[in-house]
């Protein structure tokens, strides 16, 4: 089939804590994001920041007791071939108060031209809604469970 008669898929940046627990819980409600991610009904968009978080949280005690190196090696890898990959150079944003590390997660939303970012950061990234930002299109923040239903919407 012609890629441009294809509708096109939304973009999302998936937040940390999200691809945490695709990798300790692949078998989750969350996990089904990974097989919409392998059926290839959104396109997950990343930074090379938003990467290098992840393999640093990856090498914390708590985290090795539920995932292996190997393991979560194999899924940094699988995540890079699936998603588009930004470089992460919009570091000057201010956008979430309370939290400037949550920042990177918009910047990348907005390098990457993705529609949502999906979280489970109660306290900082969702009670945001929608970041508006001249120049680029808004950037849902939405939960797992969100995004899902939304995915299983017949018109996305």
């Amino acid at each position: 089939m012609n890629d441009a008669l294809e509708p096109a898929r939304p973009r999302a940046v998936l937040d940390t804590n999200i691809l945490l627990r695709l990798a300790v819980a692949p078998w989750s409600r969350t996990g089904r994001l990974l097989e919409q991610l392998r059926r290839r009904a959104f396109t997950l968009v990343t930074s090379e920041p938003l990467l290098e978080e992840l393999a640093e949280t990856s090498r914390k005690p708590r985290l090795a007791r539920y995932v292996a190196a190997a393991d979560f090696a194999r899924f940094l890898k699988a995540l890079r071939r699936r998603a588009v990959v930004v470089a992460g150079d919009f570091d000057d944003l201010d956008l979430v108060p309370g939290d400037p590390d949550d920042n990177a997660v918009i910047a990348c939303a907005l390098e990457g031209a993705a529609g949502y970012v999906v979280t489970d950061d109660r306290k900082h990234l969702l009670p945001l809604g929608v970041v508006r930002v001249a120049g680029y299109r808004p950037v849902h923040i939405v939960s797992a469970p969100a995004f899902l239903e939304l995915l299983a919407r017949p018109d996305v």
